[in-house]
C-alpha cells in the first residue's frame, strides 16, 4: 500500500509542477508548427524550383548559342616510292567555333509550354497549401488532445481524491468497530483501481504532449502549460453556404482544376507537333594549321625549313523549314491519347466534388449530432456533480453504503468524461469543416 502511495503523490507532484513550465498558446503552436514542419519546408523547395523553372527560356522562346574549341596535333610519317613527299610530317591545328539556333516558330510550342509552366507554378503553390492546410489541422488536434487528457487527467484525481477520503474515513470507522472487514476491503479496491487509473492516464496524457512536441518538430521531452480550453462556443452551420465555400475554396478541388488545365496543355501540345518548324541556325568557325615540313623532302630535295601556317574563316546563316509528312501516326495517337487523358481528367474532378460532397455532409451531420450530445452530457454531468455532492454527506452520515457512493461515483467519471470527449469531437468536427471549406488557416491564423 505504502508503494501505491508513494507512486500517486510521485504522479501527483510531477502534474502540479506543470505550473512551472512555459505557456503555449494554439496560435504559438501554429507559428512554430508551421515554421518547423518538414513536410512543409520540402513543398517550399518545390516551390522554388516550380518557380525558377517558370520562364521563357525554360518554354524554350530564346536561341541556343554554343562556343567550342579544338586542337590537334598528328605526326604522319611516309615511305612511300610512290609519292613525291616522302619523311616525316608534323602538323597542328586550333579551331574555335560558335554555334545558335533560333526555332522561330513551332506551332506556338513555347506558348504553350510557357503556360504550362505557369500551370506547374500554381499546382506546387496549390500542394503546398494542401499541405500546410493538414499540418494546421494536425497541430490543432493534437494541441487539444492534450488538453483533453490533461483534462481527463484532472477529473481521474478528483476522483482519486474522494476515494482516499472515502478510504480514510472507513480507516477511522475501523479503530471504533463500526465497519466490516469487508467494506474495509470493498473501499480499499475502489481507491487501488481509481490509483491505476489516474497513474495510467499520466501515461497517456505524457504520450499526447510527446505527439503534440513531434509535429512541432522541437524537444520530445519539452512540457507546456497550454493557455487554451476545451469550452468553445458551438456555431450554426448551413449546408449550401458551406458547400458554395468548399466549392470555391476547397485546396484539393482547386489543385484539380489546375491539374485539368494542365491535361488540356499536354492536348494542344501534341497538336503543335503538325505545324511546320522554322529554325535560324548561325554560325562561325576559324582554324589556324601550322605544318612543319623540316623532316621531309620533296623527291631529292629538302622540305622547307620553317613552319607552314594557314588559316580558314567560316561564316553561316541559314533557315530550315521542317514539316512531318508521315510518323506512323505517332502524333495522331499522341493526340488521340492526350485527349482521353483530358477525359479521365474531367471525370477524376466530378468525383473529387463527388467525395468532397459527401465528406462535408458526413462532417455537417457529425457536428449537429455532436453539438446535441454537449448539451446532453453537460446536463449530464451537472447533474451526476450535484449527485455526488448530495450522496457525500449522506455516505459520511451512513444514510447509504459504500456500494450505493461508489456507483454514484462511478457515474460521476463516465458522465465527466463524457463531457470532455465531446468537448474534444465539436472542435475536432469544427476543425475537419473548416479544412474541407478551405477557411482553416483564415480561421486559425487569425487567433
Amino acid at each position: 500500500m505504502n508503494k501505491y502511495l508513494i507512486l500517486i503523490l510521485t504522479a501527483m507532484f510531477g502534474f502540479l509542477g506543470a505550473s512551472a513550465q512555459p505557456q503555449l498558446s494554439l496560435s504559438d503552436a501554429l507559428q512554430i508548427g508551421l515554421s518547423n514542419n518538414f513536410d512543409i519546408r520540402i513543398e517550399k523547395v518545390n516551390q522554388e524550383i516550380a518557380r525558377n523553372n517558370n520562364n521563357w527560356g525554360e518554354a524554350g522562346r530564346y536561341p541556343t548559342l554554343n562556343i567550342g574549341l579544338g586542337q590537334n596535333n598528328t605526326i604522319t610519317d611516309i615511305d612511300n616510292p610512290a609519292s613525291f613527299l616522302q619523311g616525316q610530317i608534323r602538323a597542328n591545328d586550333l579551331n574555335p567555333t560558335v554555334g545558335g539556333r533560333w526555332t522561330i516558330f513551332n506551332g506556338f510550342a513555347v506558348n504553350i509550354n510557357k503556360k504550362r509552366l505557369e500551370l506547374l507554378e500554381s499546382q506546387s503553390d496549390g500542394n503546398a497549401q494542401i499541405v500546410i492546410e493538414n499540418a494546421v489541422q494536425a497541430l490543432v488536434v493534437a494541441y487539444y488532445t492534450v488538453l483533453l487528457e490533461q483534462e481527463r487527467l484532472e477529473v481521474l484525481e478528483e476522483v482519486l481524491t474522494l476515494s482516499r477520503d472515502r478510504y480514510n474515513l472507513v480507516l477511522i470507522r475501523q479503530d471504533i468497530g463500526s465497519v466490516v472487514t469487508f467494506d474495509i476491503l470493498q473501499d480499499k479496491d475502489s481507491y487501488l483501481t481509481d490509483s491505476s487509473n489516474y497513474v495510467l492516464q499520466q501515461l497517456v496524457y505524457e504520450n499526447a504532449m510527446r505527439d503534440l512536441n513531434l509535429l512541432l518538430a522541437e524537444d520530445l521531452t519539452n512540457r507546456y502549460t497550454l493557455t487554451e480550453t476545451l469550452d468553445h462556443p458551438t456555431k450554426n452551420y448551413n449546408y449550401q453556404d458551406l458547400f458554395d465555400r468548399m466549392t470555391e475554396s476547397n485546396s484539393n478541388l482547386r489543385n484539380q482544376f489546375i491539374h485539368q488545365e494542365l491535361l488540356k496543355n499536354s492536348t494542344a501540345l501534341s497538336k503543335a507537333e503538325r505545324s511546320p518548324a522554322l529554325d535560324f541556325n548561325f554560325g562561325y568557325s576559324y582554324n589556324k594549321n601550322w605544318q612543319d615540313l623540316s623532316k621531309a623532302n620533296f623527291g631529292n630535295e629538302s622540305g622547307p625549313e620553317s613552319v607552314i601556317k594557314s588559316s580558314t574563316t567560316n561564316y553561316y546563316a541559314n533557315f530550315t523549314l521542317a514539316f512531318t509528312l508521315f510518323d506512323g501516326g505517332r502524333i495522331k495517337r499522341q493526340i488521340k491519347n492526350a485527349r482521353i487523358q483530358e477525359t479521365m481528367g474531367n471525370l477524376e474532378t466530378e468525383e473529387l466534388k463527388l467525395v468532397l460532397n459527401n465528406d462535408l455532409l458526413s462532417a455537417l451531420d457529425r457536428y449537429n449530432v455532436r453539438k446535441k450530445l454537449l448539451q446532453i452530457s453537460n446536463e449530464s454531468l451537472e447533474n451526476a456533480s450535484l449527485n455526488l455532492d448530495l450522496s457525500e454527506e449522506r455516505y459520511k452520515n451512513g444514510t447509504i453504503n459504500s456500494f450505493n457512493y461508489r456507483d454514484i461515483q462511478v457515474n460521476y467519471l463516465q458522465a465527466a468524461l463524457r463531457n470532455l470527449q465531446s468537448k474534444f469531437d465539436l472542435i475536432q468536427t469544427d476543425t475537419e469543416l473548416l479544412r474541407l471549406t478551405g477557411g482553416i488557416l483564415n480561421s486559425y491564423q487569425s487567433q
